[in-house]
């Protein structure tokens, strides 16, 4: 059978329709020039992107701190990097562009946080922070995690073009939740975010459909909202109740209700939840500088995108696009009068 195989892909081969137009040739080396130079900027694209992401999601988890009311940790408004945060291979192409070393150092500074106006740069290699010695990534990250957030200064010990300079940076409060642009090839091309109440995700499909700095602020905001009101927790218990009514009739009746009832737990509430994220999503962006009066349009946007959107379908789990916009249009009006009387930002909850 395999000789067989091997004897029809032969046939089909040399019988086979052939290209008939005369092209120019390639060489080798010209297309693994053309691929280095590619792999370059799939590299620098993707670090566009993160500081984009968090440029504009730090502003906001400072401003929603206005409505969240548990433990939030400091930000100097630093990202930083190291050997650890990439391949061997890409190594080479990242320092192209930035130092990087073992000892972490700064790849960029947020414009409105304590290190950027407390005089720290893109390149600076951290060696210690409040006297302590940084040796890599990990005790960069640890030693930032034990500061004491009533303290507002830390002190800062930095190499600057093999000069040793020391800072003193002023620390920002912000909202605990992680940002992350999530590079997995199953969703990275969807227009989707995401938060499990610790982390905000993004795909670059998103950040590729939101040009506006504005429209990627209220979809940030959405999900910070859905971290700060737990909703993330509260669905979980919601499938938890409905999986235990499953357990309870199988054990009664014998019957496999092939986890429906979890399934239909999931779906309790989810389009209340959506309509409150959207809600606080609002204040939040707004409240953190973010211009929100064209903010219903980014609905008319989706639904574009993708029109299933604009239908009411019971069991989903979102509200139809048309009911976002009229949402998110009356809570523009709403701030805009809050504004116009003087009144701060602030929102209600159910008694």
């Amino acid at each position: 059978m395999k000789n067989m195989i091997k004897f029809f892909l032969i046939i089909l081969l040399f019988s086979g329709c052939a290209p008939t137009l005369q092209q120019p040739e390639l060489s080798k080396e010209a297309i693994e020039q053309e691929r280095e130079k590619q792999k370059e900027i799939v590299l620098f694209t993707i670090i566009d992107r993160k500081i984009r992401l968090y440029k504009v999601g730090l502003t906001l988890l400072k401003g929603a701190l206005n409505y969240y009311n548990k433990n939030p940790k400091i930000s100097f408004g630093v990202i930083v990097h190291s050997n650890k945060s990439y391949s061997k291979e890409d190594l080479p192409i990242i320092r192209k562009k930035y130092l990087v070393e073992d000892i972490p150092t700064i790849l960029y500074l947020h414009p409105d946080f304590g290190g950027y106006k407390g005089g720290l740069k893109v390149n600076d290699k951290i060696i210690e922070i409040n006297g302590k010695k940084i040796k890599d990534l990990d005790s960069y990250i640890k030693i930032i995690n034990e500061l004491d957030i009533s303290i507002t200064t830390t002190e800062f010990l930095i190499e600057r073009e093999k000069e040793i300079l020391k800072f003193n940076v002023n620390a920002e409060k912000i909202c605990p939740f992680d940002l992350i642009l999530t590079i997995n090839p199953e969703v990275s091309d969807t227009i989707n975010s995401w938060t499990d109440g610790k982390r905000i995700y993004v795909t670059p499909g998103l950040l590729r459909f939101l040009q506006s700095d504005n429209e990627l602020a209220l979809v940030l905001s959405h999900e910070i909202a859905h971290a700060i009101l737990d909703h993330v927790q509260k669905m979980q218990g919601n499938i938890i109740l409905g999986t235990i009514f499953d357990i309870a009739i199988t054990i009664a009746t014998g019957v496999n209700t092939q986890g429906i009832f979890g399934n239909i737990g999931g779906l309790i509430y989810s389009k209340e939840f959506e309509k409150e994220a959207d809600y606080l999503g609002t204040y939040i962006c707004a409240v953190s500088g973010y211009d929100v009066s064209n903010a219903p349009n980014l609905w008319r946007k989706m639904a574009a995108e993708y029109p299933g959107s604009t239908k009411d379908i019971f069991l989903a789990t979102h509200p139809s696009s048309p009911e976002r916009y009229i949402l998110i249009e009356k809570t523009v009006k709403e701030i805009e009068e809050k504004r116009k009387k003087g009144l701060p930002l602030t929102v209600e909850f159910k008694k």
